[in-house]
């Protein structure tokens, strides 16, 4: 059977765009294998995981490189419109964020050199940051495999988890401070840990808003939750 003009087009299209999506999965993937590994090497003082993290992150930016030009050919060849226009070009602005996410992991690796005092540490693991991080970041990458917008509006709300945990860690170094102004170095290594994981939370939220965006044209950049169009607010 032959096929004809039109039907290669988009069966040509369809292979472009599932290359598209391996590629942002891939890097997504990698993306929290580091974080998990980074943490890991900062509790454990685990300095050749650490080092293992920082050299892996040469493989996101190529991802990063490959998935970009990916989705340029795409365009060119393709010129789609409509929802798979915004499909592609929100792939796009979710590859800069995991390269971003790619560079915090890689920060907090780096911080694992660090010799923090136990009562830093113990006051970093009370805040739950990590734990808030980690969840917010796999509800962006469950809303970007599944093009869910529930998922997508959870990172929203799990952000705020984020949030309220990395405003707890500065009062807990503050505090700390207070009682050891000699240890300003330690201080500032937790502040720079505390602020990777923040930004983490960050950029999933930028993949969450690029997810809804993609499924139904809305931007909901800058949006509080409380700001959120009725049919999104409503999910859970």
């Amino acid at each position: 059977m032959i096929m004809s003009a039109q039907t290669h087009l988009v069966h040509q299209f369809d292979e472009d765009l599932d290359e598209l999506k391996h590629l942002v999965y891939s890097m997504g993937d990698l993306v929290i294998e580091q974080i998990n590994n980074a943490t890991k090497a900062f509790r454990t003082a685990d300095i050749d995981l650490a080092q293992s993290v920082i050299d892996r992150d040469a493989a996101i930016n190529a991802l990063e490189v490959s998935t970009d030009r990916c989705a340029t050919l795409l365009i060119a060849k393709h010129q789609p419109t409509a929802s798979d226009l915004r499909f592609v070009f929100g792939i796009a602005k979710m590859a800069t964020d995991f390269e971003r996410m790619g560079d915090q992991a890689r920060n907090i690796a780096r911080s694992s050199r660090a010799d923090l005092p136990e009562m830093l540490t113990e006051a970093m693991a009370k805040t739950g940051v990590v734990e808030a991080t980690v969840k917010t970041v796999n509800l962006a990458m469950l809303a970007l495999k599944n093009l869910s917008e529930t998922a997508a509006v959870n990172t929203l709300r799990a952000d705020n988890e984020v949030d309220d945990a990395f405003k707890n860690g500065i009062k807990a170094v503050t505090l700390y401070l207070k009682e050891h102004a000699d240890d300003v170095e330690p201080a500032l290594a937790c502040l720079d840990l505390l602020k990777a994981y923040e930004r983490l939370g960050d950029h999933a939220t930028n993949i969450a808003e690029h997810v809804i965006f993609i499924l139904d044209g809305e931007d909901i950049r800058h949006l509080r939750l409380d700001a959120l169009p009725e049919s999104l607010a409503k999910l859970s």
